[in-house]
């Protein structure tokens, strides 16, 4: 994970640099965003592990169907939500550096 947060923070600083003075400004702002997502994933991550624990503890404990069914439910919208959440950020992190360069054209020299 370290790596690819490395790799996007090369590549957003590199792109926006080679551009000139111009954009620097932006590889500030994205190099923010990229760590902010990170520690938004890392949050969600583990706050969705710890409450799927939870309900599996629940789960296991439930004596009637009816709370074995709900506690089965959110367990699959707590997983559900995690992956969701780790997809647009690795999108974001990975690919907003292409879809930017594709809107602003560099400075001709």
């Amino acid at each position: 994970m370290l790596s690819n947060l490395l790799a996007t923070y090369a590549t957003w600083t590199a792109m926006f640099n080679a551009w000139g003075e111009n954009y620097t400004w932006m590889a500030q702002i994205f190099n923010v965003i990229t760590i902010v997502m990170y520690v938004i994933m890392g949050l969600v991550g583990a706050g969705g592990a710890i409450y799927a624990i939870y309900l599996g503890i629940q789960l296991a404990r439930a004596e009637d169907q009816s709370k074995r069914d709900d506690a089965k439910k959110h367990l699959i919208t707590v997983f559900i939500a995690v992956a969701v959440t780790v997809v647009l950020v690795l999108f974001f992190n990975n690919l907003l550096p292409l879809i930017v360069s594709s809107f602003v054209t560099p400075p001709t020299m």
